[in-house]
């Protein structure tokens, strides 16, 4: 077995006006978690989009310590990157390939999901050059009409079911439109349709629950689940549920404060205006870091323990807030102001705003510094 990578400790520069702290340990205990309610299923790991922003090169490995065995993510590029982690575990790219790009997955031993029938017949045919059985998933779309399988192609693997024969199929697999409502029909209607689909595979093993579904029940988990979102606290169990982790704080420094005057404005537009004498704070964060310009005027930061509310429009680097009530020692040029913590969570700041906590995530700009504990 490959020797486990460890997460070194990063030291925060002086100058750093704004970093993430992910806890890693959190994203340890949502792992088992969500691995303890399916007891007969192996739960996998899906890290697109740098694990949602959080840092695939520092998450992985954790995961990895925690048992998991198998990793999702999105395109080829994100595959490549993580089997440099990762030497033993399996990687699948739920993308699949793009022409001319099947050998840098055979060659990186990354395993593609196959969306389409073409898919399939290009595979087959590198097997047969490649002289060995390569692996891969099949992917069925059952509701979503993102990727997988239509009916057409389906109709067309049927007939030509020889072809996997030269191919070592993992599993089938389907992903769910609405499993976060744990009510919606759609739920039991793709279920339906992944089990009617799963005849012409009967020896194949299956997969079609994210986070959510998890929480649908055992009928739901099949041999395969592959949680996302959750491994980061980002869903919100049931009540009676094992509550899962928040693993993220985010800071941004205090870089200026000012009086101002009743009436006067902040900020472009002049959204907001001063309806008292009024101390102000300008931190150093704004929307080019992820802090989304829809929560100016409509959030609060957290300056020990005081909270702070967003004024104006948040711009580019910049974001304002109204620090008048709180008390002059605990607010200073160089002091830190908490805009996400466990109370503040990225859940509430994405409902607030009609958006979810992963358009949060993924958006967290480069000039961020993440420190990992």
């Amino acid at each position: 077995m490959q020797p486990l990578l460890a997460i070194e400790p990063t030291p925060l520069p002086d100058h750093a006006t704004g970093f993430l702290e992910i806890d890693t340990k959190a994203i340890a205990h949502n792992y088992r978690t969500l691995q303890s309610m399916m007891p007969r299923t192996t739960c996998s790991a899906v890290l697109k989009a740098d694990a949602y922003g959080f840092g695939i090169k520092a998450v992985a490995p954790v995961l990895m310590n925690q048992g998991c065995q198998s990793f999702f993510v999105a395109h080829l590029e994100e595959g490549l990157f993580l089997r440099s982690l990762l030497k033993e575990s399996h990687i699948y790219v739920l993308s699949g390939f793009l022409p001319e790009t099947e050998d840098l997955f055979i060659e990186s031993s990354l395993i593609p999901i196959l969306n389409d029938f073409e898919m399939v017949t290009s595979w087959a045919k590198k097997a047969q050059e490649w002289d060995k059985k390569l692996p891969c998933a099949l992917h069925f779309d059952t509701g979503m009409h993102r990727s997988g399988f239509d009916r057409i192609d389906l109709a067309k693997l049927i007939e030509s079911l020889d072809l996997l024969k030269a191919l070592d199929v993992h599993f089938v697999m389907s992903h769910l439109t609405s499993s976060h409502d744990p009510n919606h029909p759609m739920n039991a209607e793709q279920k339906k349709t992944f089990d009617h689909l799963r005849r012409h595979f009967p020896n194949a093993k299956a997969s079609l629950v994210d986070t959510g579904g998890i929480y649908l029940g055992n009928s739901y988990h099949y041999d395969l689940a592959r949680p996302g979102k959750g491994l980061f606290g980002l869903f919100t169990p049931p009540k009676e549920a094992a509550p899962l982790q928040t693993c993220v704080k985010l800071f941004a420094r205090i870089l200026q404060i000012r009086n101002a005057h009743k009436g006067e404005t902040v900020g472009y537009g002049a959204t907001h205006s001063l309806t008292r004498e009024s101390k102000l704070a300008t931190l150093g964060i704004g929307f080019a870091d992820g802090y989304n310009r829809r929560l100016s005027n409509n959030a609060h930061v957290n300056i020990e323990g005081h909270e702070a509310p967003v004024v104006g429009r948040i711009s580019m680097d910049y974001t304002v807030v109204d620090v008048t009530d709180i008390p002059k020692p605990l607010c200073f040029v160089g002091g830190w102001a908490e805009l996400v913590n466990e109370t503040l969570t990225l859940d509430s700041l994405a409902h607030s705003i009609d958006i979810i906590s992963r358009e949060l995530s993924t958006g967290f700009g480069s000039r961020l510094h993440r420190i990992y504990r």
